[in-house]
């Protein structure tokens, strides 16, 4: 069984893309998606909607963050890429499984829920339709990109930042959904995951004109948030920004490091080491300089 993840740094684990546990984090992220999307869009009555996803999200968090990290969201995946918390590589299979999760979570739906088929259009379950009557796109965009930036936020704040919340960063995420579709359900459904949209976009032929609203509102928001965090808190070990600065790297090192994953050999001390262990020691050598 692989080793318990940090928790402060529950969604930033990551290991070697060729490792075998890189491959199950992928079927993670995959299964993950697929049981979140399908028990959030099968809820039957509104007034639970936002408790049943907030905590089908809590759980499923907490079984995947060990393995994957518990992304189980595009837009969280592009925040921690751009921060400097996960790799490159990783983190476009990591997007690609998290879409397939949430086309077959709806192709699960489709199947199990009667009345249900594949290309029946606005109805389908789970199809954001572009929200409550009279709401422009303009509109629709901002709930989308406020939601998701409150939700991302929280993951930087429980999950990435150090203290952070132990194991109660699942239930806080989840929590941080609930709210947001509490209020934010009504006028746009409360998508605040690409994988949510595309998936039954895919299947059911559902709000064909407006799911790239969405789509790019949590997509700016993972940026937003992400630039809020580095200003508050700094960038990831992987940015190529901190790499150069603060650790001596040159830009080909930097970059190569940011889209693998793996420092540069003269920074580690073994093959396993990651950046967040070559960082945690160069700042352990760093403080009886800065003491003295």
């Amino acid at each position: 069984m692989a080793p318990a993840a940090p928790a402060e740094t529950t969604f930033t684990v990551y290991k070697s893309i060729k490792s075998h546990q890189f491959l199950v984090s992928l079927l993670v992220e995959f299964l993950g998606v697929l049981l979140f999307s399908f028990l959030g869009s099968t809820v039957t009555d509104p007034q639970l909607g936002p408790w049943v996803n907030g905590l089908a999200l809590a759980v499923m968090i907490y079984m995947a963050a060990n393995i994957s990290g518990g992304h189980l969201n595009p837009a969280v995946t592009m925040s921690t890429l751009l921060c400097g918390f996960y790799p490159v590589l990783h983190a476009v299979l990591y997007i690609a499984l998290q879409i397939l999760g949430g086309i077959f979570g709806s192709l699960l739906a489709a199947g199990l829920m009667p009345g249900t088929k594949t290309g029946m259009g606005a109805k389908g379950p789970g199809c954001f339709n572009g929200g409550a009557a009279g709401l422009n796109n303009s509109q629709l965009f901002g709930w989308e990109c406020i939601m998701t930036f409150t939700l991302i936020s929280a993951v930087y704040a429980c999950g990435i930042a150090k203290p952070g919340h132990g194991s109660f960063t699942p239930l806080v995420v989840g929590l941080t959904l609930t709210a947001c579709a509490g209020t934010g359900a009504k006028w746009t459904g409360a998508a605040l995951n690409p994988a949510r949209v595309i998936g039954p976009t895919a299947v059911f032929g559902c709000g064909k004109k407006v799911w790239w609203i969405y789509v790019l509102a949590q997509l700016l928001a993972a940026v937003l948030a992400c630039a809020v965090f580095a200003f508050v808190s700094g960038w990831g070990p992987l940015s190529p920004l901190k790499a150069i600065n603060d650790y001596g790297m040159n830009m080909h090192e930097a970059i190569k490091m940011w889209v693998t994953g793996t420092p540069p050999p003269r920074f580690r001390e073994n093959r396993e080491d990651n950046m967040e262990d070559v960082a945690a020691r160069l700042e352990k050598e760093a403080e009886p300089a800065a003491k003295a």
